[in-house]
């Protein structure tokens, strides 16, 4: 009798310890398989923001770029009528660049536009980076900005600065 009540305890003694290790097997599992979903999604938002980014470095060269090309084509048609400080967009209508003032978007995400300032020189005809001096007006400093809205909400901006010149006196 003795024998029979011991081998009925152990039995339930060892049903009781299979649950709890069932569960507790559920349990870690569902951690698994919780973090790499996060991990998942974690590494796809990270992929979209260097796309972003490499993309917008593009952009910005290919805007420096847009820029030299009007300024090849003609100086005193395509940047000498440019005003100072305002923002330009650029704009191609399938065969060459153009500029406007209304904001294009590229791709639908990237808004994109340059702005020229005038360069002061020094006696000694170094440009004068504290705006004394007197205006040279065959050198303009171009600014372009790409900048774009983010997952999160915000917006993101990069930058880039070169200065062009009147390089074919045209």
């Amino acid at each position: 009798m003795k024998k029979s009540i011991t081998s009925r305890y152990q039995s339930v003694r060892l049903a009781g310890f299979t649950v709890i290790e069932i569960i507790l097997g559920i349990g870690m599992l569902s951690v698994f398989i919780v973090a790499n979903f996060y991990y998942y999604k974690s590494a796809l938002d990270v992929s979209h923001q260097t796309t972003s980014h490499i993309q917008s470095g593009f952009l910005l060269e290919e805007g420096i770029e847009a820029v030299k090309l009007l300024r090849d084509e003609s100086w005193s048609n395509n940047i000498a009528p440019l005003t100072p400080g305002t923002h330009y967009y650029l704009s191609w209508d399938g065969t060459k660049w153009g500029t406007t003032t209304t904001s294009v978007l590229v791709e639908d995400v990237y808004e994109r536009y340059f702005v020229l300032e005038e360069v002061k020189r020094t006696g000694n005809d170094d440009i004068d980076l504290s705006g004394g001096g007197f205006n040279d007006p065959g050198t303009r400093k171009i600014t372009v900005t790409v900048s774009w809205n983010t997952k999160s909400g915000t917006v993101s901006t990069k930058t880039v600065e070169t200065y062009i010149t009147d390089l074919f006196s045209n």
